[in-house]
């Protein structure tokens, strides 16, 4: 029997900051004193999610070294309300969920184990191991060479529409979650299953289960 999956992004999705910059990383580093610009602020950001500095030297190179600590960041991040419950009820399903997310490695493990959700993820796909961030076609790769998984027949679930048409393009079938940053990253005229919350994910992935 061929294996079911769901692609599902972090950030805006299992975690409620879409844009974790503006939302979780910038008010961090201006409690720590850190006088950077945005712009400066998202280019080092981006060096490490692409995997080219560590974390500690991200926090190097922000001035803010001596005082802040991934652990501490980390714990700055909110979990989507009912994003568990939707992880293990897939997975009681017999639908396998992956992850596929713009992040540091040592960030996405230690959110991953604070909110207790390694349990329920059978791999997680991050940026700063593989090199490649969403929208860009390679960082879609892994997830397509996964083992039993049949693009065609998988949901991709982001808040962002970009990252959605590469997936599409990629042969996944996308799943809209609206977060407070999918309206800076339109793609007019793409125009896919949209949901609000958990329990309209879990709704609309339980009934396409259905009728499969």
């Amino acid at each position: 029997m061929q294996r079911e999956f769901v692609v599902f992004d972090a950030m805006g999705v299992l975690y409620r900051h879409g844009n974790v910059v503006r939302g979780v990383l910038i008010p961090y580093l201006r409690e720590h004193g850190c006088t950077h610009t945005e712009a400066e602020i998202r280019e080092v950001y981006r060096r490490c999610t692409l995997g080219a500095i560590s974390t500690g030297e991200l926090w190097s190179a922000l001035g803010v070294a001596a005082t802040a600590s991934d652990g501490d960041y980390c714990s700055r991040h909110e979990l989507t309300q009912d994003a568990p419950e939707v992880l293990r009820g897939l997975g009681e399903a017999g639908i396998t969920p992956l992850v596929l997310t713009n992040d540091a490695v040592p960030w996405s493990e230690q959110l991953r184990l604070r909110f207790g959700l390694t349990a329920y993820v059978e791999t997680w796909f991050v940026s700063s191991a593989i090199g490649a961030r969403k929208p860009d076609p390679a960082a879609y790769r892994p997830v397509l060479a996964h083992p039993g998984l049949d693009a065609a027949r998988t949901r991709f679930v982001d808040d962002r529409p970009t990252n959605l048409m590469a997936a599409e393009a990629a042969g996944f079938r996308p799943v809209l979650f609206r977060s407070d940053d999918t309206d800076a990253h339109p793609e007019p005229g793409f125009q896919p299953p949209v949901v609000h919350t958990m329990t309209g994910l879990w709704k609309l992935l339980s009934s396409a289960g259905r009728s499969a």
